[in-house]
């Protein structure tokens, strides 16, 4: 059911009436059920009952007539009197005979429930209004005084010989087959209403108030289609009806066309087709719906199409800055060790705290403000600002609404930011944790050697740089994220908070009242610190802390082993200190080789594929050599060639150097007894390029 339009159609007729009493006496009686309205809670069932009996008293003295119990049932219907038995066609054609047959039957079965003061009253105004023969103006006050006993009376048979005789007595006028058609469906007779209207459509088609009323019987007959059809003809014809616009907003919320939904509920509110109440139960339903499909309110901004209809058709006065609130700065840091180490991240807790010490004075200040009662003049009306009040509520939940979503997507963000620096610190931990054991047991194995300490040291950082390394990186670009993201949170909420004044503004401005214009501005105020303190709580970011070592971050410099200690003799003649040239030989078998020197041990093959292992003992690593080569002899002269990629280990399997190396080899002799020349030219990574000429016996660089 729609009661509202219902009970504005039967205001405009009913004051028809009202208008034939005494001005003063009227206006006096109307301002009296004007305050009882504005100031009821309609939602408390005990303040609605005495307000209608109070409305019901003040339309007696309008009427000048005793208001009977109201029925909605018909007491003659036990006793076989249906609607079923008429003749009348329930889904039958527009037609005069059709509405005729259907007045008649209603006027019969209420005129006979009717005591007798109601039926001589009812007789005698009927009389009236056959001796000036019917016309236009007595038939409009027949219908009138049924439209004031169906507003404001309790008795829907003494409204219904008025306006069923209406329509007997002039089946053209389009406003008594208008009202008799609204009494119908005021009695739920929801389907005989249909033919009525059509009807009143017939006499007059482009009236918004005949196509709402048809609308709203199709709607509670569940044919929305047919509903909307009717509901956007009224709006054809005049686009402002603010009832179409309600009527469109219920349909829209049935069919969960939510955003359509949202625009005509603002709509009806501009155009005073909602009342508080039933305007914030429909927000809630749209809001509702859309947090359970996923969407949540204001995820993409106000939409173009629905921001006039935030802006009120009145001028507004200048902003008062009083109690806005305005977004602060975040101090920036460049760096994440000065954010975690340097003071910055504790800064921003403290910030936070500030913030909330204020929030939570403001609270105080909230509730003090929200328990104050109103100070009014004894005979004096408290307005209402209804549709004010409505239009700021809903913007703040809008605005607030969308502040938040933002939030819920930055912290999204974070969580996978400082997700990656976690898992990132973890890995670095475990492999910290291996190389270092590593190194507590070289140490061990020195025996307090200064150059076996070194070397593990630089074993040890070998591994340590580059795995710091990382991990610093990964902070490094996370925390940039981290201040990105925040930079980007802070811009968008500072245009969310510039909207809620934008919207809100001019519609506090529309509040003159004291009362209510202090308690929506502390409205907006709460409002807008929610929206400045997603800032302040998301400002204190936390990160795993950065790595630190004494190894620094060049980890070239222990790509090398340390050189070995050398003795005086030595260090006079540093020649000494290379194999002599009779510790290196070389052993042939068959397509393979046997080379060794006094610090290392090389066995490799070659043919069309090549590969070799070189253990260094002084160096403590292994070289790997794998590629092409050939090998011949030609009695007791032989040849051969390899090409290749070269990997140096250490004894931790870490990798110490990759490269490339090409080897040429001449050799005479008989057995172990050859000597021979080998060049070798090669490029790694850590040494660079270089090249060798080496001499059974002796070498040269």
């Amino acid at each position: 059911m729609k009661p509202l339009i219902l009970f504005l159609l039967f205001c405009f007729s009913a004051f028809l009436v009202i208008g034939q009493s005494n001005s003063d006496e009227s206006a006096r009686i109307r301002l009296q059920m004007a305050k009882i309205r504005q100031t009821t809670d309609w939602n408390d069932p005990v303040a609605a009952k005495k307000a209608n009996a109070e409305i019901q008293k003040l339309a007696q003295q309008l009427s000048g007539s005793k208001l009977l119990p109201f029925n909605l049932t018909d007491p003659q219907a036990g006793q076989g009197d249906s609607v079923k038995s008429e003749t009348f066609v329930l889904k039958g054609v527009a037609s005069k005979g059709n509405v005729l047959a259907i007045a008649e039957r209603f006027f019969k079965r209420s005129y006979k429930t009717l005591d007798g003061p109601s039926k001589f009253r009812f007789d005698q105004d009927f009389a009236a209004a056959k001796k000036e023969a019917f016309g236009f103006e007595a038939v409009r006050k027949l219908t009138s005084v049924g439209a004031v006993y169906i507003t404001f009376g309790n008795d829907h048979n003494l409204a219904c010989v008025y306006l069923a005789a209406a329509v007997k007595a002039f089946p053209s006028d389009t406003l008594s087959i208008n009202n008799f058609g609204g009494y119908l469906r005021v009695i739920d007779s929801i389907e005989i209403s249909i033919p009525v209207l059509l009807y009143a459509n017939k006499l007059f088609s482009e009236s918004p108030v005949i196509l709402t009323q048809l609308g709203n019987s199709y709607y509670d007959l569940n044919d929305l289609v047919q509903a909307e059809s009717y509901y956007k003809q009224a709006l054809k014809y005049n686009p402002d009806f603010a009832q179409a616009h309600t009527a469109l907003c219920d349909l829209y919320i049935r069919q969960k066309r939510l955003d359509e939904a949202l625009k005509e509920l603002f709509t009806g509110v501009k155009g005073i087709g909602f009342s508080y109440q039933r305007a914030s139960q429909s927000y809630s339903e749209i809001k509702s719906s859309n947090e359970s499909s996923g969407k949540g309110m204001g995820d993409s901004g106000i939409p173009e199409d629905l921001a006039p209809l935030l802006a009120p058709d009145g001028p507004s006065v200048a902003p008062q800055d009083a109690w806005r609130v305005k977004m602060p700065p975040f101090p920036d840091c460049k760096n994440a060790e000065d954010w975690l180490e340097g003071g910055g991240y504790s800064n921003a807790v403290m910030a936070f705290s500030r913030f909330h010490a204020e929030d939570m004075a403001f609270a105080g200040r909230y509730y003090k403000v929200h328990t104050l009662q109103p100070s009014i003049p004894p005979d004096a009306t408290l307005r209402d600002y209804g549709k004010e009040r409505f239009m700021i509520e809903s913007i703040d939940e809008f605005f607030a609404s969308q502040s938040n979503n933002q939030l819920k997507k930055y912290r999204k963000s974070m969580d996978e930011l400082t997700g990656r620096v976690s898992n990132a610190k973890e890995i670095y931990l475990r492999k910290f944790k291996e190389y270092s054991e590593n190194y507590s047991a070289c140490l061990e194995s020195c025996g307090g050697s200064q150059h076996c300490a070194e070397e593990c040291k630089r074993q040890y950082c070998s591994q340590e740089c580059p795995n710091a390394n990382l991990y610093n990186d990964i902070l490094k670009q996370a925390y940039n994220a981290y201040r990105s993201e925040f930079s980007e949170l802070v811009r968008k909420q500072k245009r969310i908070l510039d909207d809620l004044y934008g919207f809100t503004g001019p519609w506090i401005d529309q509040i003159y009242g004291q009362y209510w214009s202090t308690i929506y501005q502390y409205e907006i105020k709460s409002t807008a610190l929610r929206i400045v303190g997603n800032c302040y709580a998301s400002y204190p970011q936390a990160f795993q802390l950065p790595a630190h070592n004494d190894c620094g971050t060049d980890c070239s410099l222990f790509a090398k082993p340390v050189p070995e200690e050398t003795s005086e003799v030595n260090k006079k003649d540093p020649e000494a200190n290379k194999c002599p040239s009779f510790a290196k030989f070389k052993v042939p078998i068959a397509v393979c080789d046997i080379s060794v020197d006094c610090e290392s041990l090389e066995v490799g093959c070659q043919a069309i594929a090549a590969g070799s292992i070189k253990r260094n003992f002084k160096h403590k690593n292994t070289t790997f050599f794998g590629g092409v080569g050939v090998k011949g002899e030609l009695g007791v002269v032989g040849i051969g060639a390899k090409a290749g990629f070269t990997v140096t280990m250490d004894d931790s399997y870490q990798v110490q150097d990759v490269g490339a190396k090409v080897d040429l080899n001449v050799n005479a002799g008989i057995g172990p007894a050859k000597i021979g020349i080998t060049g070798t030219g090669s490029y790694t990574v850590m040494e660079g390029a270089g090249t060798k000429v080496s001499v059974q016996g002796g070498n040269t660089k």
